[in-house]
């Protein structure tokens, strides 16, 4: 069921219409929006990039080196003098070399987890961004709507103003009144026809402003969702958990303790394992040099560990300290700003709500007072003036009722995606 705005007449929708579930949906095609899931697919590739750092590394290599002189080793004279060759001049190696960092001190899961950290940082910040683009698309969306009931309210108030200029106009030809009692609803049918051209070219702007982001061609609108129940305490709890803003700041906490882990990966040794099947020739056959042999394969570890790095790794651990710390106040902070605009924000609701209340009663009575001086005008015992200020009267009384209830769907929506863009669009699937 969809909410329906208080007009007299009926509105006929042509199938050009959309509803806002189709322009949220449509937005996913918003060009602002797809660049930042290609930056946050950018982001799911680096991550993959650095859990293969957990892998062993398969290497396949083949060099060769060629020497200006014969390698030769020089005998002392007790050995009888002389020089013997060494090797060949051109050597050739080919290897299959199996290398894996058996231990890097945290460094590795450290910089895995911060490529982690990256790619949700860029999932939330795709999250914001549609966020935001809801909140204008709800905001223009729902002004369209209302420019579009105006409208018709304003055809309403064309056709009462031209049903009483005939009526004044049948009086005058008659001789029963006067012509500034005619000049006067004139001027009245002058003003609605021109209220009327600019809320047509003010909806044609509103639809234009959505075709750009909705990223397709909106010709019209057609009706707001129903306002559901709003239980704060319960939306307050959700917004704390769900805002992709407040997230995006535990993650920077996150991101700061996996700094502090890798700066303190440099304390310890790092131990890696290689093994390699490495044979070498005085030709690219590879069959030996007839000095050494041929067969190179060879196992063997590496550790190391850093003595001192001139207090490098020392000062990166105290930013990282510092990092977590600020992160840790903003995230207070923010979640204190949260609370203050979910509030206010609950407030305007529920003001909006009670405005509403009291913009139907208004316009009931503005109505019935039209009908009884429309009765009486075409008795003679009105003139125009009153019926002019009892017409433009109705006509306020029904734009204000329409803005009001743009609003208040405004205000509804902008509460609920406070709280997140998950709670906003299950009210839209009902």
């Amino acid at each position: 069921m969809k909410k329906t705005f208080f007009i007299v007449s009926i509105l006929t929708v042509n199938i050009f219409s959309s509803t806002l579930e189709e322009l949220i949906k449509l937005s996913e095609s918003n060009p602002s929006i797809k660049a930042l899931n290609y930056q946050a697919k950018s982001y799911d590739s680096l991550y993959d990039a650095a859990k293969s750092y957990n892998y062993p590394s398969l290497d396949l290599s083949y060099t060769g080196t060629f020497l200006q002189d014969k390698p030769v080793v020089y005998l002392p004279a007790s050995f009888g003098g002389g020089s013997w060759q060494m090797q060949s001049k051109n050597t050739y190696v080919g290897a299959l070399t199996l290398s894996y960092p058996l231990f890097s001190g945290f460094a590795i899961s450290s910089q895995i987890d911060q490529a982690k950290l990256q790619k949700q940082k860029a999932l939330l910040k795709v999250e914001d961004a549609k966020r935001n683009l809801y909140l204008n698309i709800v905001e223009v969306y729902s002004l369209a709507l209302s420019v579009k009931h105006i409208i018709d309210s304003q055809k309403i108030t064309l056709k009462a103003t031209q049903d009483s200029y005939k009526k004044a106009k049948g009086f005058f030809d008659a001789g029963m009144s006067s012509s500034s009692e005619l000049y006067r609803i004139e001027a009245l049918l002058h003003e609605v026809k021109s209220g009327l051209a600019k809320s047509k070219n003010q909806y044609k702007i509103l639809l234009s402003q959505l075709s750009f982001m909705a990223n397709s061609e909106i010709t019209d609108v057609n009706s707001l969702p129903d306002l559901g129940y709003i239980e704060f305490e319960k939306l307050k709890k959700e917004a704390l958990n769900k805002r992709p803003d407040l997230r995006s700041i535990k993650l920077l906490i996150k991101e700061a303790k996996s700094k502090i882990d890798l700066a303190k990966s440099s304390y310890y040794p790092s131990v890696s394992l290689y093994a390699q099947a490495a044979y070498a020739g005085d030709t690219t056959s590879l069959d030996g040099d007839g000095y050494t042999n041929k067969n190179k394969s060879s196992a063997g570890f590496k550790i190391n560990y850093n003595l001192f790095s001139g207090l490098k790794d020392h000062s990166q651990i105290e930013a990282a300290r510092e990092a977590k710390l600020s992160s840790e106040l903003m995230l207070k902070s923010y979640i204190d700003k949260v609370n203050t605009e979910l509030y206010s924000s609950y407030l305007n609701f529920q003001s909006l709500q009670e405005q509403e209340k009291s913009a139907k009663a208004q316009l009931k009575a503005q109505e019935s007072y039209e009908k009884l001086v429309v009765g009486q005008f075409e008795n003679q015992l009105s003139d125009a003036d009153v019926l002019s200020r009892a017409i433009s009267s109705s006509a306020m009384a029904r734009a204000s009722l329409i803005n009001i209830q743009a609003q208040l769907y405004n205000a509804y929506a902008k509460l609920l995606l406070e709280v997140g863009n998950e709670t906003f669009l299950s009210t839209l699937n009902k």
